[in-house]
Formats: structure tokens, sequence, C-alpha cells
């Protein structure tokens, strides 16, 4: 019997509570909003640099060396600077020959390889098909991870944020309106965003001979603001 009853009290205690927590909630209306805005992109990253394999390790070295400082050297007459140039991957590596049989042929075939990376920043995008075509001059022989990018980010999320909130105010007002309710002030909010940059992440193989410029289109940027509001009904 004690524990019936205690059970019966528990179950008081817990339905209580969660009247009070329900009674709370009819008080409050939390609404989402979201805005996107597209912006020109006017800023270009790509990765470019060079893949040499041979017998030894200075071998292949000294061939990605020389691609390597003549690409750099056409990037700085074009007048790009230490600002614009990093180093994203240094690699030395052994690649053996699975497709022979015999373990003679495998060895005939093996070699060292050297690759050697840099992200290039093109902040005049009617340049970025120059850049290009000049590291495939230089002997560039890799390219990946083309993505494109705006400098007024910043000021276009803060006005995607600014209507974000537009939106989900007009939403609680609707949803207010639609329930007898009244608006009263906003309890809480909360932001995130979401922007997107994009690119070729695919690797780019240069052709040997290019008699026309390489062809790229910058296009729109994507950016989203999203907002959580919570308002007091009334």
């Amino acid at each position: 019997m004690k524990k019936i009853i205690t059970a019966l009290l528990v179950f008081t205690l817990i339905f209580s509570l969660t009247l009070t927590a329900f009674a709370e909630d009819e008080g409050k209306l939390t609404v989402p909003g979201s805005y996107t805005v597209l912006l020109q992109a006017d800023t270009a990253t790509i990765e470019i640099g060079a893949r040499t394999q041979a017998k030894t390790v200075a071998k292949a070295q000294e061939e990605n060396n020389a691609i390597m400082d003549a690409l750099i050297k056409k990037l700085t007459e074009m007048g790009y600077t230490s600002d614009d140039i990093r180093t994203t991957q240094f690699y030395i590596g052994f690649e053996q020959d699975y497709s022979y049989s015999s373990l003679s042929q495998q060895n005939e075939n093996d070699n060292f390889v050297v690759t050697n990376m840099i992200a290039v920043t093109v902040r005049d995008l009617s340049k970025l098909s120059q850049v290009i075509d000049a590291a495939a001059a230089a002997g560039a022989n890799n390219a990946y991870n083309l993505t494109f990018s705006s400098s007024k980010t910043k000021e276009a999320y803060y006005e995607a944020l600014k209507l974000a909130v537009e939106d989900a105010a007009e939403k609680a007002k609707v949803l207010a309106q639609a329930g007898g309710r009244e608006l009263g002030e906003i309890l809480t909010m909360e932001a995130s965003d979401g922007f997107r940059d994009y690119g070729f992440e695919n690797r780019m193989v240069f052709a040997e001979d290019s008699a026309k410029a390489t062809p790229i289109l910058p296009g729109n940027l994507s950016l989203t603001a999203n907002v959580s509001i919570t308002f007091e009904l009334k």
C-alpha cells in the first residue's frame, strides 16, 4: 500500500511540474528567421605547384625546385608578394609500381616523388586566368582547390542578419494573430550564420600547350543568416 501511495505522490509531483512548464511555455513563442543574400566574388585562391619523380630523391627535388623557382619568379614579376603566396604542401615519398609481376621490373619503374604546392591569393579576378597560364608556362603540373570569396562578406552578413530578424518577427506576428494573441517583448535572441565559398575542388592537370587563356567564371557567392527569437505572448 505504501508503495502505491509513494508512486501516486511521485506521479502527482511530475504531473504538476509538467503543467507548470506547459503554462510557462504558453506565454512564449519561439520562431526561426532566415535570409540569404548573393554577392559578387572579388577574390580567388588557388593551389598551384609541381609533382616530379625520379630514381633518386635528389634528382626529383632538383627538378621540382627548378619548376617552383620559375613559378614564384613569374608570380613575383606579376606583382604578387609574400602576402599573396604561401606554401600549403610539401611531400617527399616513394612510389612502387605494382603493375609488373617480376620484382626486377617493379624496381625499374619505382620512383621517388616530390610534391610542392603553394596557395596564391588573387584579388583582381580579371588576372586569374593569367596566373593559371603563367603557372603552366613555368612548368607547374598540378592545380586544385580554386575557391572564390568576397571582401564584402562582413557587410553582407550584417544586412542578411537584419533581414533574418525581420523575417522572424513577421512570422511571429502572423502566428500570434492566428492564435488570438499579441506579441510582447523579445525574451531571447540567437543567431547563426552559414557562409559558403565555392570552387573547383577537383585537381586540374595543366595541358602542355594552351593557345587561349584559361576560361574562369567566378559567379556569385551565397551567404545565409539564421536567427531564433523567443517572443513574449500576451
